[in-house]
C-alpha cells in the first residue's frame, strides 16, 4: 500500500498589495495513486474543485486579488499491510 503526503503552500495577493503565505499538507491512501504525478493532479484538481479551503483561511475571508498554489514536496511512504 503507498501513502503520497504533500507538503504544499499558497501565496496570497491580497487587494492592499500586501502577500500572505499559509502552508499545509495533505495525505492519499489510494491503491489507484500510483505515481507522484497522479498524486499532483489530484491536489491540483481539489484546490480548483473543492470548496473547502486547503489552508487556513483566518483572516484571509476578503480583500484576496488573487492565489496561487505551489506544491513544495511529493514523499512516498510504502507499507505492507500485512506485517
Amino acid at each position: 500500500m503507498a501513502l503520497w503526503i504533500i507538503s504544499y503552500h499558497i501565496d496570497f495577493k491580497m487587494d492592499d498589495g500586501t502577500k500572505i503565505t499559509r502552508k499545509d499538507m495533505r495525505t492519499i491512501e489510494d491503491e489507484k495513486m500510483d505515481t507522484e504525478d497522479k498524486a499532483k493532479a489530484w491536489l491540483s484538481d481539489r484546490y480548483r474543485n473543492s470548496s473547502d479551503p486547503m489552508v487556513n483561511m483566518n483572516g484571509l475571508l476578503a480583500g484576496i486579488e488573487n492565489e496561487n498554489l505551489v506544491i513544495d514536496e511529493v514523499i512516498l511512504h510504502e507499507f505492507n499491510l500485512e506485517n
